[in-house]
């Protein structure tokens, strides 16, 4: 379940770097008919399928979020430093 958690997460890193919200319908939902297949083959009972399922599609959307989130912070300051850098071309000119 931790290599389930790891995994689940870092994808969702990678998916928030590279694409926007609507990616993650068609991944939660490959990834939930491949867990509930892996879970089946190997007999598990349906909790433990399901909690599988649950902990995949939380982690998922958790990676998604916090990538979009420093995304954001990451915007605001560069965009913070840009206007602070333009004033002080415009100030250094009039003097």
């Amino acid at each position: 379940m931790t290599t389930l958690a790891v995994c689940s997460t870092l994808i969702g890193l990678a998916l928030g770097i590279r694409f926007r919200f609507l990616v993650l319908v068609p991944i939660l939902f490959i990834g939930t008919v491949a867990l509930a297949a892996i879970s089946l083959a190997q007999g598990q009972s349906f909790l433990e399928g399901m909690s599988a399922v649950a902990v995949f599609a939380a982690l998922l959307q958790f990676g998604y979020v916090c990538t979009a989130l420093l995304r954001s912070v990451a915007g605001h300051l560069r965009a913070t430093r840009t206007v602070s850098h333009a004033a002080g071309v415009v100030a250094a000119r009039k003097s």
